[in-house]
């Protein structure tokens, strides 16, 4: 199987996890990465493949000091997808966020910020 065709892949099985955990899982045109919420779409967490062995999680925020903090921070260097539910939960580290004033990204936050460039669909 050529790379590609398994990142694609692995991110449509990542989605079906966040499903089958009770998420709303998104993915990007590309295919390659995606996110997932709650039903509310109250926060997000990103997921990404980048070959067979690079994969990443990472939590969104919203922060009064962007320059600085930037829009998150990663989570873990591999998606475990027995860990949906510990990876929605997470706070954002201080390391990430410093002195600034931060929340959690939205749905409408993520989709707002790349639903132009990634073209995100929902996968039900």
């Amino acid at each position: 199987m050529r790379s590609h065709e398994y990142e694609k892949q692995r991110a449509q099985e990542i989605a079906q996890s966040a499903l089958d955990a009770g998420y709303r899982p998104f993915i990007a045109e590309k295919g390659n990465y995606g996110f997932y919420t709650d039903a509310d779409g109250t926060r997000v967490v990103s997921f990404q493949v980048n070959g067979y062995f690079e994969e990443s999680v990472s939590g969104n925020y919203v922060t009064n000091e962007p320059q600085k903090t930037g829009t998150g921070w990663r989570i873990a260097d591999s998606v475990n997808t027995q860990e949906l539910d510990d990876y929605f939960n997470m706070n954002a580290p201080r390391w990430a966020v410093g002195d600034a004033k931060w929340r959690h990204a939205t749905l409408t936050d993520e989709l707002n910020r790349y639903q132009s460039s990634s073209r995100f669909k929902e996968i039900t």
